[in-house]
């Protein structure tokens, strides 16, 4: 069965074709035929139409989607050599856009955060009690101080906390899958697909479970994946790695899927990277790439594996595998 997505991209281009000078009565018969081949055609048709109904309500004197879009193509002196498809591409990201960012903003929490970062930026806050918090990029946490409570609410991205020595206040980190006792200095905290990675660099972190109080013991050079069910130990890391990552801005793989990468890079991208997960499935990465510029990382992955990086507008990057001629 067709994604979403793909619907949605055969809509967009049947819309370019029909408002182009050559479109016919037979191209209208063949696009009314395809409507009606699945009700979700004809939806996402007619929401395509909604949408350029308003564009070229913007423009001061009628024109073609075709032209409209050709002229937002132009004003970036990049050219394009198969305008039909990217123009589909841009026309789908603008209709998708506010879905998207609403979702990825997770409204309200992350814009009333006590600290927040923006995507590529990092940020580092000394505490009321001296400990000092490091957030990576598209990251956003909540403070709770007072004369009885150290505790930090991992809204969204990645934390690095170094914890200052007060046996009358622990230190907690909290997500919404469970929750880290601090029981030493250094570690760090990730929120990821819906799981929390607790990294420990050095010293000890008491974990648990949002439904499961039994607590397990994270020591140097462990990491743990925490769920609401369970606290689990994963491989070790090197610690020195992690350390020079951070200091860095720098993503380090070995080994990894590259649709996992690209997540990750994506979180850094002020827009959206648009892929197809299992194209590039089988596709693997092992690498040192800079968070702080998600532009230079697509590119660097382009130079080692066979994908090909496409930039439509700042917003929109498509990854997608090259093809055998």
């Amino acid at each position: 069965m067709p994604s979403p997505e793909s619907i949605n991209e055969q809509a967009a281009n049947w819309l370019i074709q029909l408002n182009e000078p050559g479109a016919d009565a037979r191209l209208r018969e063949e696009f009314d035929r395809w409507k009606r081949l699945d009700p979700r055609h004809a939806t996402a048709a007619d929401r395509l139409q909604g949408f350029i109904g308003q564009m070229s309500a913007l423009r001061p004197q009628k024109a073609s989607v075709h032209a409209a879009l050709d002229a937002a193509f132009t004003s970036r002196k990049k050219p394009y050599r198969n305008k039909r498809s990217a123009a589909a591409l841009l026309l789908l990201f603008a209709l998708l856009l506010p879905g998207w960012a609403l979702w990825r903003s997770e409204l309200p929490d992350y814009l009333l955060a006590d600290l927040r970062t923006r995507p590529a930026q990092w940020l580092s806050q000394r505490l009321p009690d001296q400990s000092q918090l490091t957030l990576n990029g598209n990251s956003a946490v909540d403070l709770h101080f007072d004369g009885t409570q150290r505790r930090i609410e991992l809204l969204r991205g990645e934390v690095l906390v170094e914890v200052a020595h007060d046996p009358s206040r622990p230190f907690i980190v909290e997500t919404e899958q469970g929750r880290m006792r601090a029981l030493g200095t250094r570690f760090v905290v990730t929120r990821e697909n819906g799981v929390t990675l607790l990294t420990m660099l050095e010293s000890r972190v008491a974990a648990t479970a949002g439904d499961n109080p039994a607590a397990v013991e994270v020591g140097a050079g462990e990491r743990a994946r925490i769920t609401r069910a369970a606290v689990q130990r994963l491989a070790p890391v090197d610690t020195r790695s992690v350390e020079d990552a951070w200091r860095h801005h720098q993503l380090v793989v070995k080994d990894q899927p590259l649709p996992d990468v690209l997540d990750q890079l994506a979180r850094q991208f002020p827009g959206h990277v648009q892929f197809d997960r299992e194209a590039l499935a089988d596709l693997r990465v092992s690498a040192v790439l800079p968070l702080d510029d998600s532009t230079r990382a697509l590119n660097l992955i382009a130079e080692a594996l066979p994908v090909k990086v496409r930039e439509f507008t700042p917003w929109l990057v498509l990854v997608t595998r090259k093809t055998e001629h």
